[in-house]
């Protein structure tokens, strides 16, 4: 039912007021009606007039309230014969909370189950002749009393419109008390707007004096202008405060963001150090193809024998530094997989393992005549390994003793088996490892840092050493002391 617009009319109570007893009397078709009370007993007066006038005027009646209502407005009905009209069915009384329990879903109205629920009770009432229908209802102040304003709201939204459907007069009511609190003033006007007439309180209708009157409504009028004010004022302050809260997420999307940032920075560095190991890994490889290239020829130079003896020995230097490099790459290579792949990949098979290292401390001795190397070995010995990488090992081993050891003192190179393992050491004399180098002896470059002597390699071979021993399941250390020298020992087990 449209609301066409507020007219302030007041039922008198215990005093006559003609213009809200005619309105009463006579409530147009197609309105919606609200009546405003403070105590129980002007509601009924109220109500029980507008449906006395019904009852003279033959009207077909719906009351939808609470059983005190209903119980109190039968008996102000009761000179008119409110109970025959009962049983005529002229009048329905119907419980409001059964009446709301037919059309809510959860804590909001449903529209087609109160439009069903409506059509019924209007055939109903019909049922018994014709006539206009007059209806009360107060579901809506129950609602609100619950806390479920928005309800209320809602169900005088599909009240208007059902009376664009249907044709009766509609009267509701709600306490005053509703309205009270900070903050209720915005609802009581939108209440006030969805109703085609508005009739205050007893408060205002038993006042007999004109004068007191005026008065009053420009006092009421002076309260409107500076709710009014207060609302806008209220709407600013909120705008300030969505303002402030926009803001707010802003500066908190800014502090996500700066925290995913250095969430992620972590793994951007891990991704930029795998970028690095695997340009070392393609530089290391394009290097060595030139670098056999060279190698290569030098080689042929020198078997052709057709070099005066100043170049042949030129050349000597230059393969020399060839080899050298070869070194350097090869255990860039070495490190790059093994930091790669989380280990250097191994070819293993069951082999004996005497002749690998014996033939690495030939190869040792033929480079450093100078030197004396002596080998005790197992010949028994045979375990699972990779041939290739075992004797890197044995390799970089010795060659670390050579550059570190004492030139006047041999190294030793001990091979025996121990039960389910078996020991490779190489020993060496000379000035100790320091203590805090120890720690770090097999991380990659610490020795390159360290030493002072000119070096084979990088650096690396330590660290290359350590990772191809944890690749076959075993594990190196190493003891160094003024008295007893330094010796590396390598445990790997024997299948």
């Amino acid at each position: 039912m449209s609301s066409h617009g507020s007219n302030l009319l007041a039922f008198p109570g215990t005093r006559a007021d003609q213009a809200s007893v005619a309105l009463l009397a006579s409530l147009p078709e197609h309105s919606h009606a609200v009546q405003f009370y403070d105590d129980d007993g002007f509601l009924i007066d109220a109500v029980g007039h507008f449906l006395a006038e019904g009852l003279q005027a033959g009207d077909r009646l719906v009351v939808i309230a609470t059983e005190p209502h209903r119980t109190g407005l039968l008996q102000y009905l009761e000179p008119s014969n409110g109970q025959v009209a009962v049983e005529s069915g002229q009048l329905l009384l119907v419980d409001a909370r059964e009446m709301l329990a037919k059309f809510m879903v959860g804590d909001m109205p449903d529209p087609d189950l109160f439009q069903h629920a409506l059509s019924r009770l209007l055939a109903t009432v019909r049922e018994t002749g014709g006539g206009r229908v007059r209806a009360y209802g107060e579901m809506v102040d129950l609602l609100w009393r619950d806390g479920n304003s928005r309800a209320a709201m809602r169900l005088e939204e599909l009240w208007n419109d059902a009376g664009e459907q249907h044709t009766f007069s509609l009267l509701c009511a709600y306490v005053m008390n509703n309205f009270y609190k900070e903050g209720d003033a915005e609802e009581f006007i939108a209440v006030c707007r969805n109703h085609s007439h508005v009739m205050p309180t007893e408060s205002f209708t038993q006042l007999d004096d004109p004068h007191a009157r005026l008065r009053e409504i420009s006092l009421l009028q002076q309260r409107a202008r500076a709710l009014e004010t207060e609302l806008l004022h209220r709407k600013e302050l909120e705008e300030a405060l969505r303002d402030a809260l926009r803001e707010r997420g802003r500066a908190e999307d800014e502090l996500r963001a700066c925290i995913k940032r250095e969430q992620e920075a972590p793994a951007r560095a891990e991704a930029s150090d795998a970028f690095k190991e695997m340009f070392l890994a393609i530089l290391g490889h394009d290097l060595r193809n030139p670098l056999n290239t060279i190698m290569t020829t030098i080689d042929l130079l020198i078997i052709q024998g057709e070099l005066s003896p100043e170049l042949h020995k030129r050349l000597e230097r230059v393969s020399v530094s060839g080899t050298r490099m070869k070194r350097m790459i090869d255990q860039l290579l070495d490190m790059t997989r093994a930091r790669l792949n989380d280990g250097i990949p191994l070819q293993t098979c069951e082999q004996l393992v005497a002749p690998l290292a014996t033939k690495i401390a030939d190869e040792v001795r033929v480079a450093h005549p100078e030197r004396i190397i002596v080998a005790h070995v197992d010949e028994a010995v045979r375990a699972r390994v990779d041939g290739d990488r075992f004797e890197q090992v044995v390799s970089n081993l010795l060659s670390n003793a050579i550059a570190h050891g004492d030139a006047t003192q041999p190294v030793t190179l001990t091979l025996e088996q121990r039960g389910d393992v078996f020991s490779l050491r190489v020993h060496n004399h000379g000035a100790p490892i320091p203590p805090a180098l120890q720690e770090q002896l097999f991380d990659p470059f610490v020795m390159g840092k360290q030493t002072h002597r000119s070096s084979d390699g990088l650096g690396l071979g330590l660290y290359i050493s350590a990772r191809i021993v944890a690749s076959h399941g075993g594990e190196i250390e190493v003891r160094s002391s003024p008295q007893d020298g330094t010796e590396f020992e390598v445990r790997l087990p024997v299948s």
